[in-house]
């Protein structure tokens, strides 16, 4: 990210949780006349977007749930005797899915049969001639 200057750097911040241009760029210090006017020129500016970028993909990190919160969160679900037992049965089977709880067997017969390509046959030659 470019050096920013402090008023450049505000207006990521505002422009970052709100997305109003205008209303960034004089919550950050800029003058009306230039945040109706030019404030989209702060945009073009590769280091405020690129520092814009920035503090949106850390909001969105934030706003995700980790599966340890996840599992946390079913589990309460699943211990709180004041939900419904369906409810309460849905949870831990979530929870046993996500953590692998239950094993799928698959039986497999038949037999296999090798087909061999020609390069295959290309190779068994080669050798043969040696």
């Amino acid at each position: 990210m470019g050096k920013l200057n402090p008023r450049q750097k505000r207006f990521a911040e505002y422009y970052a949780q709100s997305g109003n241009i205008a209303q960034s760029a004089v919550k950050a210090g800029y003058s009306e006349n230039y945040a109706n006017g030019r404030a989209y020129e702060l945009l073009e500016n590769v280091g405020v977007s690129d520092y814009i970028r920035e503090l949106t993909e850390k909001a969105k990190d934030e706003r995700i749930m980790s599966a340890r919160d996840r599992q946390v969160m079913l589990s309460e679900i699943a211990r709180d005797e004041e939900n419904e037992p369906a409810d309460r049965i849905r949870a831990v089977d979530t929870l046993n899915k996500m953590t692998g709880e239950y094993l799928s067997r698959v039986e497999v017969s038949g037999s296999l049969t090798a087909e061999t390509s020609k390069l295959d046959e290309l190779v068994r030659q080669m050798k043969s001639d040696e």
